[in-house]
């Protein structure tokens, strides 16, 4: 990955930046794409929290008025156009509000066979669909409305793979088979097929997914989990949550092309995207790989940390060796060097990353100051701590909180992650895939790492330290030093 470098070359593109002035690395970083912007079809910009991503995507919006702006999720959505309001954007249509009528939009437009005159709704999809300038969008409404432009900008793309796999998964409801109302894990699956009528087993989502559990060469990776369901049994637009067992494609190659048809072929089709932009902090070549991108001429644009490098500090104390077999006799000693840590750092609220298991036998050990959740409660528990006074220091214990926390200045000055998040081997996809592509799955491992690591210090004023508690870093870290973006590596201290 390439080191972004100044530049001295006419520019455009800085014309359309949306503050007064950029920073000394987002100008870099803009004239660096300029200046190559015709020699490649993709561009991978990785770029560290604090970075400012989202005024450089609005650059880019105005500077390639036929684009768009993609984002994981309508939280995303709100909080860029919180600072962009002028963006064109598109909700769910049965999101929107008829005021004529009092009523969703959707109801007025199944009483009324249509649009109300002067609708929002109306007016915001036909911007959409048919003006064809720059907007932002989630990336469901964005393909459910075929939202194409000549450039594709997708913001947090380390998302992108698992949200590719989660619109091809393939979907069993427990509902439908009520001899497995009983499995509560994978490990469980197997034995409640064998107990199921001889007709249902030969379900063809049923030898599906036991071809996807006993496979040598695995298909597809298979999860537990709830969802929501609006089939046979519901009321018609109130759908239920309801226990699934989800087959996600190991292969999204060519699945992923639905995002950029036509990429790179220069075609002048409006359904067709020209460039794509990968934003993320975590974004490489690993991923681009995995979505199918590796016949395209792609540039990795690799920006430096706007926080200066003693204000973030990755320690590495390796305290515990948290093997599967040897947790139980690790965890006093992890929860000693925690209490250490949390000490050294009195009167200063924390986080703890971990497992939910591990947060489990955590909990008799540590004190009143930390706070724990559940699956249930979890965004409770969050608001509860970002809300605590700083003098009371408080610490989260956050399990699958990796990213999308964010806790700047008094709200995290320190943070512990206090087992590296290694993928399970125990499924049988995700183990042939680590043995046969081992990059795959350190980056994996590698990326939720990073993440976790940049949930505090999240501005170019802010500092704080996060320690790394579990020696197995030691083994990612050395066999993953080709993948570590500079700006990360350059943190770590022993």
């Amino acid at each position: 990955m390439s080191q972004v470098h100044n530049t001295q070359v006419p520019s455009t593109i800085l014309r359309y930046f949306p503050y007064k002035t950029p920073r000394d690395g987002q100008r870099e970083l803009l004239l660096a794409l300029e200046k190559i912007w015709n020699q490649y079809d993709v561009f991978c910009i990785i770029a560290p929290t604090a970075f400012g991503k989202s005024a450089v995507a609005r650059t880019l919006l105005g500077w390639k008025h036929s684009s768009s702006l993609l984002t994981p999720s309508n939280m995303l959505v709100d909080q860029f156009l919180q600072e962009f309001p002028d963006t064109p954007t598109l909700a769910r249509l049965d999101s929107y509000y008829c005021e004529d009528w009092q009523q969703s939009c959707a109801a007025t437009r199944s009483r009324k066979k249509g649009f109300c005159k002067g609708c929002h709704c109306a007016s915001a999809l036909a911007t959409a669909k048919y003006r064809r300038g720059p907007g932002v969008y989630n990336y469901h409404t964005y393909l459910a409305h075929r939202l194409e432009r000549n450039t594709l900008i997708v913001d947090e793309a380390h998302n992108l793979a698992h949200t590719v796999q989660d619109r091809l998964a393939e979907r069993i409801w427990i509902h439908d088979y009520p001899t497995m109302r009983s499995v509560l894990e994978v490990g469980q699956i197997l034995p409640a097929i064998e107990k199921l009528p001889p007709r249902q087993r030969k379900h063809k989502k049923i030898e599906h997914l036991y071809a996807a559990l006993t496979a040598l060469a695995p298909t597809h990776v298979v999860s537990m989990g709830v969802e929501e369901f609006n089939g046979k049994g519901t009321i018609r637009g109130q759908p239920e949550e309801r226990r699934c067992i989800k087959l996600y494609p190991v292969d999204i190659r060519e699945g992923a092309q639905i995002y950029w048809p036509g990429l790179g072929r220069g075609a002048q089709d409006p359904s067709s995207v020209n460039k794509l932009i990968l934003l993320s902090a975590t974004i490489g070549a690993v991923d681009t790989a995995e979505l199918g991108l590796s016949g395209k001429r792609i540039a990795y644009l690799q920006a430096s940390h706007p926080i200066p490098v003693e204000r973030r500090p990755v320690q590495i104390v390796p305290a515990v060796y948290l093997s599967h077999g040897d947790v139980d006799r690790q965890v006093p000693k992890l929860a000693s060097e925690i209490l250490n840590i949390s000490e050294y750092h009195a009167g200063e609220k924390g986080v703890v990353h971990a497992t939910y298991s591990l947060a489990e036998k955590l909990q008799p050990l540590l004190g009143d100051r930390f706070l724990f959740h559940t699956r249930d409660n979890k965004r409770e528990v969050y608001e509860r701590f970002r809300n605590s006074p700083t003098s009371d220091a408080r610490v989260l214990v956050a399990c699958g909180m990796y990213e999308g926390i964010d806790l700047p200045d008094d709200l995290g000055r320190w943070q512990v992650v206090a087992k590296v998040p290694w993928k399970s081997l125990g499924d049988p996809a995700i183990r042939y895939k680590a043995e046969n592509d081992p990059d795959w799955y350190r980056w994996q491992t590698l990326r939720d790492l990073i993440q976790a690591c940049g949930r505090i210090s999240r501005h170019e004023e802010d500092f704080g330290t996060t320690y790394i508690v579990d020696g197995s870093v030691e083994k990612l870290l050395s066999s993953a030093s080709h993948l570590i973006p500079r700006w990360f590596s350059e943190a770590i201290t022993r």
